[in-house]
């Protein structure tokens, strides 16, 4: 997608500026751009650019996340309306760039996680966002429920509203709060831990959530390169508190930050 902004931007922005220029994201008919501190004063022509490519409405400057449940800071650069719907895989998701995350780098996430899933499986989503996991599973697989869990209340009412646009509300139960007080215990096959910075915390209660005679755990986190598999496979297994582990799988999902990856492991967890 960068290559796109530096053949438009080419003879209207110096040439050491475009070799700087960060990559962009495109959710529904939103651009998310990325760019260095010192490029924003060059912010509105980049945005100019970014709306004669087919589909883009609005332009905002991505500027980082706030707080425990990582709300976005953007500033809107060109366009007007955040709010949008992305339509992925066959699922549609309807959010506000400027209130709630959506990771258009895990589609390939998105994509393999249904065809994991076994008919008649308890799915539970302990980090549910819009329904970024939710609805490909419930969509794409035959789950006999999946609890969909979310505790930022704008997050929720999207997730509600994306349960209802994909016909999906046979399968999902919306929950809003956190895991720890509206988690349903020992009932789970599968689980969804997803929230990177808020997976280690919530490990052990992963395993109460699942079945007495065990399930799987998908275990998202951001991981140092240097011990990219080896610290949560470590976590998995402490957490587990002597159950019998199998790893199943184990994936760099994206790079995270320079020296970080986000790295997802398939974790089976036998019986207590």
């Amino acid at each position: 997608m960068g290559e796109f902004l530096k053949r438009a931007l080419k003879g209207i922005l110096p040439a050491e500026v475009l070799g700087k220029l960060g990559g962009y994201e495109v959710v529904g008919h939103v651009a998310i751009l990325r760019l260095p501190e010192e490029l924003s004063r060059w912010k509105e022509p980049i945005a100019a650019a970014l709306l004669k490519r087919g589909g883009i409405k609005t332009v905002v400057l991505w500027k980082g996340t706030e707080g425990r449940m990582r709300l976005p800071q953007v500033e809107v650069i060109a366009g007007e309306s955040t709010e949008t719907v992305h339509r992925e895989n066959g699922c549609l998701f309807k959010l506000d760039v400027s209130k709630v995350l959506f990771c258009p780098g895990n589609l390939y996430e998105r994509m393999r996680l249904p065809k994991l899933v076994k008919d008649g499986e308890v799915v539970v989503d302990m980090f549910a966002g819009v329904g970024q996991f939710t609805i490909p599973v419930a969509k794409h697989a035959n789950p006999s429920l999946v609890y969909s869990i979310e505790l930022n209340p704008v997050a929720y009412s999207y997730l509600c509203e994306n349960v209802r646009i994909n016909r999906v509300g046979h399968r999902v139960r919306p929950l809003l709060g956190d895991c720890e007080r509206v988690a349903p215990r020992g009932v789970a096959d599968r689980i969804i831990l997803g929230l990177l910075h808020l997976s280690p915390l919530y490990l052990p209660l992963a395993i109460e959530v699942l079945k007495p005679e065990g399930g799987v755990i998908h275990y998202h986190e951001s991981v140092p390169c240097a011990v990219r598999f080896e610290r949560p496979v470590k976590r998995i297994l402490e957490a587990a508190g002597g159950r019998k582990v199998e790893i199943l799988g184990k994936r760099v999902v994206k790079s995270y930050s320079p020296g970080v990856d986000h790295v997802v492991i398939d974790a089976s967890i036998g019986s207590n």
